[in-house]
Formats: C-alpha cells, sequence, structure tokens
C-alpha cells in the first residue's frame, strides 16, 4: 500500500499539467446540438432524395435521403435561416433559434409559408425533430389546351377568309336587286378602282373635265344657233 501511495504522489506533479487543460477546454466549450428534420411531399408525389438543405445560404448544408429525413450535426448556438432547394416542389422557410437555458439546449422554430408572412411557430426539437411539408409543386410549363372548335372562330385569318366568302356569295345577290342607275354606278366605281389613276383624278375633282368639254362645246354650238335664227328673223321682217 504505501508503494502505491509514493507513486501516486510522484505521478501527481507530473499528470497535473496535462489533465488541467483538458479540463478547462471542456469546462469552456461552447455548447452544440444536432438539428434534424423530414421533408413532406403532397400526396400521390413521387419521392426523390439528395434535396439540399442549407443554414444561412450555405453556411451548414445537409443532404436528405429516400425518406426526406436530413441533419445537422455539431451546430452551435445561435439563429439561422433554413432554405430547402428543391427543384420539384416548394418549400417554407424556416427560421430555428438554438439558445442555453440552464445548461440545456433548446431549439425554436418559426415558419414563414413565403417572404414578409406571419411567422408560425412549430415544433422542431426531440427526436422526431422538424417536419417540413411542401407547399406546392412547381409548374414549369404550360399544359396544351383541348381542340375546340370554338376556338378556331378566335383566329383572325379564318374570321377574315369567312367575312371575304360571304361578301363574295352576297355581292352578287345585292346587284340583282338595284336599280340600273345605281348599278352603273357602281360598276363606273368597280372600273375606276380597277385604273388607280382615274380614281385618283376623279378624287380630286380631275374627272369631270371629260364631261365638262362636251358641254362648253354645246354650249358653244347652241349659242351660234339662236345667233343666226335672230339674224334670219330679223332678214324676214325688213
Amino acid at each position: 500500500m504505501l508503494p502505491l501511495l509514493r507513486l501516486l504522489c510522484f505521478l501527481l506533479p507530473l499528470l497535473l499539467p496535462l489533465l488541467l487543460p483538458l479540463a478547462v477546454s471542456a469546462k469552456s466549450s461552447p455548447a452544440t446540438t444536432t438539428f434534424a428534420g423530414r421533408l413532406i411531399l403532397p400526396p400521390n408525389s413521387k419521392s426523390y432524395s439528395n434535396v439540399a438543405v442549407t443554414l444561412n445560404s450555405g453556411e451548414y448544408n445537409a443532404v436528405s435521403d429516400i425518406d426526406g429525413g436530413f441533419a445537422f450535426y455539431n451546430l452551435p448556438l445561435g439563429i439561422y435561416q433554413m432554405d430547402v432547394l428543391a427543384t420539384a416542389h416548394a418549400f417554407p422557410n424556416v427560421r430555428i433559434s438554438i439558445d442555453e437555458e440552464d445548461g440545456v439546449v433548446k431549439t425554436r422554430c418559426n415558419l414563414y409559408l413565403y417572404t414578409g408572412a406571419e411567422k408560425q411557430a412549430v415544433k422542431c426539437g426531440g427526436e422526431e425533430g422538424l417536419t417540413l411539408p411542401a407547399l406546392a409543386a412547381y409548374g414549369y410549363f404550360e399544359s396544351r389546351p383541348p381542340f375546340s372548335i370554338m376556338g378556331l372562330f378566335k383566329n383572325p385569318m379564318l374570321l377574315m377568309m369567312l367575312f371575304s366568302g360571304g361578301m363574295m356569295w352576297y355581292m352578287p345577290k345585292m346587284m340583282e336587286g338595284m336599280d340600273p342607275e345605281q348599278k352603273a354606278q357602281l360598276e363606273k366605281q368597280m372600273a375606276m378602282q380597277s385604273d388607280p389613276q382615274a380614281m385618283l383624278a376623279d378624287l380630286f375633282g380631275g374627272g369631270d373635265d371629260k364631261d365638262a368639254a362636251p358641254k362648253k362645246a354645246k354650249a358653244v354650238t347652241g349659242g351660234s344657233g339662236d345667233a343666226n335664227n335672230k339674224k334670219g328673223r330679223r332678214g324676214k321682217r325688213g
């Protein structure tokens, strides 16, 4: 017994400098915790794994498994912003607060459905951790609308074709019920439309020159005839 006590008295001064830093570091080391959770997909959705889950925009990273579970190990005390970087579904944002009270590490979580929404306190402690359901599935492509006959009438080209065909069918019937004068005038207008130069001349008053010339000649010849008749009458009286 005496030799053992002598050995301890000899080794204790030697081991004390080595054990003291370990005790101090163990006492002063910050508390850490493990934060776990699970991603829940909507019903009838195809499950997928390897979904990236980040804290504070990539400061800590985790990847989900085939069941949607993920975990962050050795997280120090603090406040974290968790984001789920899924490509098929949209997940809400989660604010995680990890602090220590009376030597016990406590984790609190607030859920935000979208940016600026009111916070919702959710349970995220214990063995189960955080259960985070997906909000909705992303829609990258617009579904093709089904075939509709009424949708054809929304096409402007089809409407123009129908209008042109209707006018071609109705114009001959409209011509049959017109007066001869109106019909002749319409034919004249159609002929002028085929000749743009004549149409412009008629539009600016140049087309009346042809009709005005015969009228002036007729007026001149008519005036000379009246003068000759008056001279003949005066000769007979004399």
